[in-house]
């Protein structure tokens, strides 16, 4: 009779010390996934209030972004905070992150998992899997690195450097300005992807590769005293588009000679149906003119406006 009671017995003390052991696991658990944890929520509310100042904020101040589509790394907080406000721009209202694994030790984590993108109406736009690197500055916890890639890649982002004329670029890119009105050049308005209006809007000034600008050239309409026709703001009316010059940012093309490019930039010319006006081998004069500009502002000219215009 004695020897049930002294398995009971041995039962309880087992239990009580696996919950005390339990219990001190806990206690000595790493306080790095705590806090990260928390930073990971504080980047999924500050995404979902669309402020962009507060998500670069959760990163380092020389972190740096690879998000696909955009084919290049998006370097430093400023640069980073500029791309979240186009994405928020174009319509980003939620990101759900789930954690899938966290590993490392002292002041160096990595977090993988999966992501799902939602638009304003609930829509998803995405999702696919991240890797997020951690690491302590000023105390806190921050994403040094940010590596994401989507389940299934649409076929246009796929689309190399030098593959010809963005379709969709007038609503697909983000419109940058216009720059002066002239006889000679007409009207030109300027359009930029998601990472070179990103470098753009920051303090950088070296656009990441990936970067594509876009500069439309179009005759201005005018009335019947060959008088600018304005809108409601003063801005003159565009008139027929006469051709589409095209600036990508690194994936150096085959055969296209140094000579063609500024820096990293590669250059082309389309008609508005999108045929090749000027192929990017053939685009010295195009590179020569923007080497102008000086390496310091990566041979990118800044925009004038065109209220600043001649009113003929």
């Amino acid at each position: 009779m004695k020897a049930p009671n002294s398995l009971a017995t041995i039962m309880i003390i087992t239990a009580a010390l696996a919950a005390l052991f339990g219990t001190a696991s806990a206690a000595r658990q790493d306080p790095a996934q705590r806090a990260i944890i928390a930073q990971s929520r504080a980047l999924m509310a500050a995404i979902e209030t669309g402020d962009a100042a507060a998500v670069a904020n959760l990163f380092t101040a020389d972190a740096g972004m690879s998000v696909a589509p955009t084919g290049g790394v998006i370097r430093g907080r400023a640069n980073i905070e500029g791309f979240w406000r186009v994405v928020f721009g174009s319509g980003l209202a939620k990101l759900d992150l789930v954690s899938a694994d966290l590993q490392g030790d002292g002041n160096l984590r990595v977090e993988t998992g999966s992501y799902r993108a939602l638009g304003v109406d609930g829509r998803e736009l995405g999702r696919g899997q991240y890797l997020l690197s951690w690491i302590k500055e000023g105390g806190e916890w921050k994403i040094s690195n940010d590596f994401a890639v989507p389940d299934t890649v649409p076929v246009a982002a796929a689309t190399p450097a030098g593959a010809g004329l963005p379709p969709d670029y007038s609503t697909r890119f983000r419109v940058m300005g216009g720059t002066s009105h002239d006889d000679r050049q007409g009207l030109t308005t300027v359009y930029a992807n998601a990472l070179a209006a990103a470098a753009a809007g920051g303090e950088a000034s070296i656009y990441p590769n990936g970067a594509v600008v876009l500069m439309e050239f179009a005759a201005p309409q005018r009335d019947g005293e060959d008088q600018l026709l304005r809108d409601a703001h003063g801005q003159p009316l565009k008139g027929a588009i006469a051709h589409i010059d095209v600036m990508r940012r690194g994936g150096r093309t085959s055969g296209v000679p140094d000579a063609s490019r500024a820096g990293e930039w590669e250059f082309s010319s389309y008609r508005p149906d999108g045929t090749t006006l000027v192929a990017p081998a053939n685009a010295a004069h195009c590179a020569a003119c923007h080497l102008k500009a000086g390496a310091d502002k990566d041979f990118v000219f800044r925009l004038r406006t065109w209220e600043a215009a001649s009113p003929n």
